[in-house]
């Protein structure tokens, strides 16, 4: 009997501390899941960068760096879930009538150092119908929807109006994030070159380095154009003022005056018909001939007829 509870205690004992070295187990294995993914980016710490250029003329083995986990092409991911910043370009039209066009002008100008904007371009058209300028301006984008509101609320009348929208936002993204991607690239060319050893993998190096800078630059000059769009947007404005019809004779000469005009006109078509007349002398003298030579061969006719 006291064999058997011994027994029976042993099972129980044994159950329990197996127990709690499973429990032991799960907690270390979920920490050594942590370690293991970091060991996992810690391979890429220091590898074997095998290079060859397009020419197949260079290859550096040994050479210990941080691989490029993405690729050329990649998009960067938003971290932390934070959410991107939106760029949207704004442009717009408006048309507006005024009884006094530069007064109006005037206030424009006002409006324009009120919301930090500038002239883009300026122009000015006054004729018999109307005066008008066609204005290009831009402004802060912040300041954009403001400046409407102002040029409506004013005593001009709107005669039209036109706002667009335009989301660049993944452009955007996916330029600064290929950028990203090709400086570190051209990095890497850069600790390559450094360490090339023949002339021609120098050059091969220097080619691949060359492409990759414009590259970057085309890029970036895109990028600077989208910033710069979305940071001002474009408002093109017409103010104009209709002009009242007046009739206005028009003026002539004294009677005199174009006797005299008359007379060197009529002498001057004298002179125009002798001079072509000389000019085509050998056409009218053809012409002539032949002129001559059928009305002789008529009369030749009517004779033998009688």
């Amino acid at each position: 009997m006291k064999k058997s509870m011994f027994i029976l205690m042993s099972l129980l004992l044994t159950g329990l501390w197996s127990c709690s070295n499973e429990s032991a187990t799960g907690i270390s294995s979920g920490e050594g899941a942590g370690a293991g993914t970091e060991a996992n980016y810690e391979r890429f710490d220091a590898v074997d960068l095998n290079f060859e250029t397009a020419e197949g003329g260079f290859e550096k083995k040994g050479e210990k760096t941080k691989a490029l986990v993405s690729g050329a092409n990649s998009k960067p991911m938003p971290q932390g879930g934070k959410s991107i910043e939106k760029k949207i370009i704004k442009d717009g039209t408006i048309t507006l009538r005024s009884q006094k066009v530069e007064l109006s002008k005037i206030w424009i100008d006002s409006l324009l150092k009120k919301h930090r904007g500038y002239y883009q371009s300026e122009n000015l058209d006054n004729n018999n119908q109307r005066i008008s300028y066609d204005l290009s301006i831009r402004v802060p984008s912040q300041h954009f929807e403001h400046l409407l509101n102002d040029l409506q609320q004013g005593t001009e009348e709107c005669m039209g109006k036109s706002i667009s929208a335009r989301d660049v936002t993944e452009e955007f993204v996916d330029i600064e994030g290929r950028l990203a991607t090709k400086r570190q690239y051209l990095q890497q060319y850069r600790l390559l070159l450094s360490k090339a050893a023949s002339m021609k993998d120098i050059l091969a190096l220097e080619e691949n380095i060359r492409v990759l800078q414009e590259e970057i630059d085309s890029q970036e000059g895109r990028l600077n154009y989208l910033r710069d769009q979305v940071n001002y947007s474009t408002l093109s404005i017409t103010l104009y003022k209709d002009k009242e019809f007046v009739y206005k004779p028009q003026e002539q000469d004294q009677f005199s005056e174009r006797i005299k005009k008359s007379l060197a006109n009529g002498w001057q078509s004298v002179i125009n018909g002798f001079l072509w007349i000389l000019e085509h002398w050998s056409i009218l003298l053809v012409l002539t001939v032949v002129f001559l030579s059928i009305r002789k061969w008529r009369r030749n006719k009517a004779v033998t007829k009688i």
